[in-house]
C-alpha cells in the first residue's frame, strides 16, 4: 500500500502557477525567488495537499474497515475490541502518512529559508 501511495504522481505546475507563486513569495519575503525554485514550492504544495487529503480520507476508511481489522487480529488469536481496531487502523495509516508530510514540511521550510 505504502508504494501505491508513494508513486501518487504530483501533478507539474503550470507557467501561470510558478509566476504566481514567484510573485507572492518574492513579495512576501522581500527577495526575488527564482524560477525552480517557485516550481518546487508549488510541487510540494501540491504533493502536501494530497497527503493531507489522503490523510482526511484514511480516518474514513478506518472507521469503515474496522471489521476486518478485528479479523486480523481473531486470526492471530487476538480478540480486541471495535474501539482498539479503529485506533490500530488508524495508527498504521499515521505511520505511513505522516513520515511524507512531515518530509513536505521540512522541504518547504529549507526551500524558504534560503530566502530570509
Amino acid at each position: 500500500m505504502e508504494d501505491k501511495l508513494a508513486s501518487a504522481k504530483v501533478p507539474e505546475p503550470s507557467k501561470l502557477e510558478v509566476e504566481i507563486a514567484i510573485e507572492k513569495l518574492s513579495e512576501r519575503f522581500h527577495r526575488a525567488f527564482t524560477y525552480d525554485d517557485a516550481a518546487k514550492f508549488v510541487t510540494l504544495n501540491k504533493e502536501l495537499e494530497i497527503w493531507r487529503a489522503m490523510e482526511d480520507e484514511s480516518k474514513n476508511l478506518a472507521k469503515k474497515n474496522v471489521r476486518k481489522s478485528q479479523k486480523i487480529y481473531k486470526e492471530k488469536n487476538e480478540k480486541i475490541s471495535r474501539e482498539r481496531a479503529a485506533l490500530e487502523m488508524e495508527k498504521g495509516l499515521i505511520v505511513l502518512i505522516a513520515p511524507n508530510v512531515l518530509r513536505i514540511t521540512k522541504e518547504l521550510e529549507d526551500l524558504v529559508g534560503k530566502y530570509r
